[in-house]
């Protein structure tokens, strides 16, 4: 999904949060997390937007108003390619090792 570089938008992540069950969206802002903190030191992703990452302009925002983990949307910007863009990881499942795999498979073939 093609998004702006804005991040995710933390009104509609705090809307996502209060519609599900509270050990579903920790598991998945914890492997949000990891899948974002995987990304930023990735060589071939140019940026990523993640209001977990202490780095992210909305991190100061977002740690006093989401509670129980950050959100299970990541956006990233891949490095080269024809067509750099932010595209929005929406991690479905708790299974962050699983992500990295995908993940690293889809960037070695950039």
């Amino acid at each position: 999904m093609a998004v702006a570089a804005g991040g995710p938008p933390l009104d509609r992540l705090a809307e996502l949060a209060e519609s599900m069950p509270a050990g579903e969206w920790r598991a998945r802002s914890d492997a949000a997390q990891a899948v974002a903190c995987y990304l930023a030191c990735h060589p071939r992703v140019a940026a990523v937007r993640y209001p977990g990452l202490t780095s992210d302009s909305d991190y100061q925002r977002a740690s006093s108003t989401l509670r129980c983990g950050f959100g299970p949307w990541v956006d990233v910007c891949l490095a080269g390619g024809e067509k750099p863009g932010w595209l929005r990881l929406d991690v479905t499942d708790a299974d962050a090792p699983a992500w990295v795999c995908r993940l690293e498979a889809l960037l070695a073939e950039r």
